[in-house]
């Protein structure tokens, strides 16, 4: 285990430009604990931190999605525990060179392993390529995943949905801020995260995606949505546009409102305060 601090600092069209913390990390062969702590980064009411990990390819930044940080006044203080499931791919793990923390505004803060300046002003969000494999490596069952105590969250099991896969219809309801309009005669199913094996083989990896975890662990459900020619995947969330950047960033690009009518939900299911609704993506049949 290899033991460090290094200082967390805000960056500024690519400059390193002043100190507002420090993080411990705890790093191993197999996992990687961050202590991340922040303070003075004056976030006003723009609060809310998306949190990478990085590496570099080339001259480009990769960020990988970690967390959403909601409690960062009047300072961050959070524990990052990351493993090889947590970066992408396995092969990215001994690649990662640092944390990054951005809001909604654009400002970045960042730590560094070898505590020089990274070139975070271009940074790509890591994404999944279009054509996921078919069958899973460990080839387990998402029965048997859900049963594993500890189970940890993985990046690397999904994939984005090409715009072209979305018919003329719907693309001519989307409106310019990412939310649509459902089509008429449409089916709903109330669904547990088990009933993903219900699905073709090649779709048991959503099990573990992080983004599906996050959002079934909040409003224990999810949803098959049935379109007719097109199956979709829903996963329970709030609509915001840095909601949309992260839901699109794990491959559930669509955000749909079904309504009471559509389904069936008990109090500890839904958010009536908020705008609230589904993250979907196609799923083959």
């Amino acid at each position: 285990m290899k033991q460090f601090i290094r200082y967390l600092y805000e960056y500024q069209q690519g400059q390193r430009m002043k100190n507002v913390g420090f993080i411990k990390v705890e790093q191993g062969d197999e996992k990687t604990v961050v202590h991340i702590h922040g303070k003075g980064m004056q976030l006003a009411g723009d609060h809310t931190l998306q949190l990478y990990v990085f590496y570099m390819r080339g001259q480009t930044c990769v960020g990988i999605w970690q967390a959403e940080l909601d409690n960062t006044r009047p300072a961050v203080n959070y524990r990052l525990t990351y493993t090889r499931r947590d970066t992408g791919r396995p092969e990215f793990y001994p690649l990662i060179e640092g944390i990054v923390m951005e809001n909604a505004g654009r400002r970045r803060f960042a730590a560094v392993w070898s505590d020089t300046p990274a070139p975070l002003e271009n940074m790509e969000i890591w994404r999944e390529p279009e054509e996921p494999q078919e069958v899973l490596e460990d080839e387990m069952s998402v029965q048997e995943a859900a049963d594993v105590p500890g189970n940890e969250v993985s990046a690397q099991e999904t994939a984005d949905v090409p715009e072209d896969e979305m018919s003329a219809e719907e693309t001519a309801d989307v409106e310019t801020d990412g939310r649509e309009e459902e089509p008429p005669s449409v089916q709903y199913m109330k669904i547990q995260r088990q009933d993903i094996a219900k699905l073709p083989r090649c779709e048991w990896k959503l099990a573990n995606n992080s983004f599906l975890l996050h959002g079934y662990y909040n409003y224990h459900h999810l949803i098959v949505v049935d379109e007719g020619d097109d199956l979709w995947l829903g996963v329970p969330g709030i609509y915001h546009p840095r909601e949309a950047r992260a839901a699109e960033a794990f491959g559930f690009p669509r955000f749909i409102r079904p309504g009471e009518d559509g389904v069936e939900l008990e109090p500890e299911e839904k958010n009536e305060m908020d705008d609230f609704g589904y993250w979907c993506r196609q799923v083959k049949r």
